[in-house]
């Protein structure tokens, strides 16, 4: 055996050296893939946590949200109670829809209770989907009930419902009648005719568009109103238009005086109103008939 400096020699052959090194590096890979084993582990094991955490609070939201819209379903119903609306396509659901839904819904949150391996996407999708779908409809249905009441407002802004003068008694009513100008001859009278003294105030009746101002054979100066939605009015035998074709108009505006031109036996308004292109008896468009 060689010696060293004290008497010894100690040879150390290259191949036992390697060898060590080779053991030294398998031993730290070792214990690095048991140390991020380990680590991953943990890792996901507080994931799977986390997640199951937020898969509950889901739950809970997507839960709190179908009552929500149960909720709404019933004041989409009783709105169109109160505005006299049919059910409509958006809430009329077939009988057990609702409750297989409910149902549905109380069972959401067990899917979410499951571990995650025994998760069904393609049933927690599908609850996805049904529940965008009622948000959907319930927003359809609400659009539907502003639509309806907007339209029911216009309606209501362009029906007559007014009389055209104030302090005034109506001394010719509509239909048939005698001609009051002396010919004893049955005429139909297509409108209401109001006496009063000269320069009365006329007011439209209701909301429209100044379609025609001027002189019109046998009624004089006149007006004629679209109120739009099928109405229209006219006003005969005026003094002191105050208003010209294309003005708009609101109920209750000033748009003339009255007076006693064209066929007239003195000073009155001639009032009619105009349904689907049909005159019909204006006493039904105001309260107070005197």
């Amino acid at each position: 055996m060689p010696r060293s400096s004290s008497g010894y020699k100690v040879k150390i052959y290259p191949w036992l050296a390697i060898l060590f090194l080779i053991c030294w590096v398998l031993f730290s890979v070792y214990c690095l893939f048991i140390a991020a084993r380990y680590i991953d582990y943990g890792i996901t094991k507080a994931d799977n946590k986390i997640m199951k955490t937020k898969f509950a609070l889901i739950a809970e939201e997507v839960a709190n949200n179908r009552k929500y819209l149960k909720m709404a379903r019933n004041t989409d119903l009783e709105m169109r109670k109160l505005l006299g609306m049919q059910a409509g396509k958006h809430v009329n659901l077939p009988a057990g829809i609702e409750q297989a839904q409910e149902e549905r819904g109380l069972n959401f949150r067990d899917i979410f209770a499951k571990k995650s391996d025994d998760l069904d996407e393609q049933e927690m999708l599908s609850y996805l989907n049904e529940t965008t779908a009622l948000a959907q409809d319930r927003l359809a249905s609400f659009k539907e009930i502003a639509l309806f009441y907007a339209n029911q407002r216009d309606i209501k802004d362009a029906t007559p419902s007014i009389r055209p003068t104030d302090k005034t008694r109506i001394t010719s009513g509509f239909g048939y009648r005698l001609s009051p100008f002396g010919t004893h001859v049955a005429a139909y009278h297509y409108g209401l005719d109001f006496a009063g003294k000269p320069g009365a105030k006329i007011y439209v009746t209701a909301d429209g568009v100044v379609r025609q101002t001027g002189w019109a054979q046998g009624y004089g100066q006149t007006i004629l109103v679209d109120h739009g939605f099928g109405y229209s009015t006219l006003y005969g035998h005026l003094a002191d238009i105050k208003v010209k074709k294309g003005d708009r108009v609101r109920r209750g505006q000033i748009i003339a005086a009255m007076g006693t031109t064209g066929r007239s036996t003195g000073v009155h308004l001639h009032y009619e109103v105009w349904k689907d292109g049909t005159p019909v008896n204006p006493r039904g468009y105001f309260d107070n008939d005197k």
